[in-house]
């Protein structure tokens, strides 16, 4: 099977990239027909001749084939960091579907979190102020958070039963601890990164405050009505909207001026490394592909 690689050469207005399907002794340029191909020289692997015929470039092996995409999980298709977090490449009317009813539900959370926000002004002064309407508003926005979760995996081939343990194996091929979420309609807050540090743990509920506290004030409001504070909501519901902009880029999240009237506003996202992009298609067919949980990929 062919190895396929993403040649990326600095210009002085960025970068360039070339995208190459490399054997042991042919490469050839996937983005342009006909396409340029390379022969090894002699004695020499054709990877060790294309890095010998472009030396001011580097050459990036990339996990998947064009139009590969792991599902229900958006990475950008190029290098440039302006691109994260991407795009997801699924069109099917089922994912638009999924995606515009999980958008009417966040939608339905915002408006119930502005609600509070009038009572309850956001400040660090108020984070602690807890009730009846904030607890359902943490619960309802965590099990959404849930059922992404359950589901993302789900996409990926894991069919049995999962828990939390298997929900904190999506940080890694999802970024979530790179996502950092402004609120423009209250400037005075810091952004807020729900998925901050979370990672496979022996306690991964309890590695995030506001998903720990669902749990309690789900179980036993009596004895932990007070853990049902306003930061806890303010937490999940952008936890709920980071979950939908690890699967959807931006297709869902929006960016330059169209962001400046939003709820929420990304303010960092993830740093893919160039081996972890999606390639084009170049007019195959986009495939997808599971994510190799199990199998070092996220463990």
């Amino acid at each position: 099977m062919p190895d396929y690689y993403v040649q990326v050469t600095p210009t002085g207005s960025g970068m360039a990239e070339i995208f190459w399907k490399v054997d042991t002794t042919v490469a050839q340029r996937c983005d342009c027909v006909p396409p340029e191909t390379h022969q090894a020289d002699p004695g020499e692997d054709v990877l060790s001749t294309l890095r010998k015929r472009f030396p001011a470039a580097q050459f990036h092996k990339l996990q998947l084939a064009p139009g590969n995409y792991f599902p229900r999980i958006a990475r950008p298709y190029t290098t440039r960091p302006s691109a994260s977090p991407g795009f997801n490449p699924d069109r099917s009317p089922t994912a638009l579907n999924i995606r515009t009813t999980s958008t009417g539900q966040l939608h339905a959370l915002i408006q119930e979190l502005q609600q509070i926000c009038r009572v309850v002004h956001p400040v660090s002064a108020n984070f602690a102020s807890y009730g009846h309407e904030i607890r359902n508003i943490i619960i309802i926005a965590c099990t959404e958070v849930e059922a992404h979760w359950k589901n993302v995996l789900k996409a990926n081939d894991i069919t049995r039963k999962t828990n939390t343990h298997d929900y904190a194996k999506l940080s890694k091929p999802m970024r979530l601890g790179e996502y950092r979420v402004a609120l423009p309609w209250y400037p005075w807050l810091d952004p807020i990164a729900p998925f901050e540090n979370w990672a496979p743990s022996n306690a991964p509920s309890q590695d995030l405050p506001w998903y720990d506290a669902y749990n309690h004030i789900k179980h036993d409001r009596e004895t932990n009505f007070g853990k049902a504070t306003l930061l806890n909501a303010l937490k999940a519901v952008t936890g709920c909207f980071v979950m939908l902009c690890a699967q959807y880029g931006w297709d869902f999240a929006r960016r330059g001026e169209a962001a400046a009237e939003v709820f929420f506003l990304l303010t960092d996202v993830p740093n893919w490394t160039p081996s972890e992009i999606y390639i084009p298609s170049f007019g195959a067919p986009e495939i997808a592909r599971p994510y190799p949980f199990g199998s070092g990929g996220a463990d």
